[in-house]
């Protein structure tokens, strides 16, 4: 498991607002989820991500950001 950075959005950053780092969090793996619109349904790839209070939520990618390199800490 990998440690992310979770995103939010912030009004006052910036003239239009921009997504600031928010809390850090532990990563598990992605995931597939879908939105449903007249036309039926339009999948897209999610996070699955635990904050430090234990609960497990879905974030879309541009959402979160990884904070360790792939492989870092191993020998």
């Amino acid at each position: 498991m990998r440690r992310v950075m979770l995103k939010k959005f912030d009004k006052s950053a910036g003239k239009f607002g921009a997504y600031v780092d928010d809390v850090a969090a532990t990563f598990h793996q992605f995931g597939a989820t879908y939105q449903e619109f007249e036309s039926g349904p339009g999948n897209y790839t999610v996070g699955i991500i635990e904050l430090a209070d234990g609960t497990v939520q879905e974030f879309a990618l541009n959402m979160f950001r990884f904070l360790d390199p792939i492989g870092a800490g191993k020998a």
